[in-house]
């Protein structure tokens, strides 16, 4: 029998009571959930590496601000999965800088994407064909930009790497979502 989650007002009381049970029961939820929503690469890859170190740390971040007596979140689970994504991106940056200072200069590509870091190697590891014909078919800008988004830049660190306004970089990153939706809504 599958046990059901922990609604947040038990999940919190226990947080607070240092229920190990009830943290123990929480901490595995919440990891599951960062790892489906965060991680899109698979075990070993520098994505999902990242996210293993950065999370026990977050969680526990987490745990110290949820004890706190003035601390009355309106969606524990919500809460809990920020401070791991903002632990996540911080730890991606760190590694995309440490990896670029570790580049000789007969290898530097400043404006390459990582090859294991692509939008394309995103779509490819889909099962749609689709998806990955549209990828390719997208102008240059744009599948510079989809790629620089896989890797975890921001609209403001984007424009700075592509003749943009971050204005112009969020529309755009909109609007490829769509696209990217109608496409896997034509699968049928």
């Amino acid at each position: 029998m599958k046990r059901q989650h922990l609604t947040p007002a038990e999940a919190l009381a226990g947080i607070r009571s240092y229920d190990q049970t009830t943290i123990g029961r929480y901490y595995r939820y919440v990891r599951r959930r960062a790892f489906r929503l965060f991680c899109y690469g698979p075990p070993g890859s520098p994505a999902y590496v990242a996210l293993e170190d950065c999370f026990n740390p977050a969680f526990l971040a987490f745990l110290a601000r949820a004890r706190s007596p003035q601390f009355e979140p309106r969606n524990l689970d919500a809460f809990a999965l920020e401070f791991v994504r903002r632990s996540f991106l911080d730890a991606l940056k760190k590694e995309r800088r440490h990896g670029h200072d570790e580049l000789t200069p007969a290898v530097d590509q400043p404006d390459g994407p990582a090859p294991h870091l692509t939008a394309e190697s995103l779509f490819g590891a889909q099962p749609d064909v689709l998806l990955l014909h549209w990828y390719s078919s997208l102008e240059q800008v744009s599948r510079r930009l989809l790629d620089l988004r896989v890797q975890g830049y921001n609209h403001y660190e984007i424009a700075e790497r592509l003749p943009l306004a971050p204005g112009t970089v969020r529309n755009r990153y909109s609007a490829l979502v769509r696209e990217a939706k109608g496409v896997l809504g034509r699968r049928g």
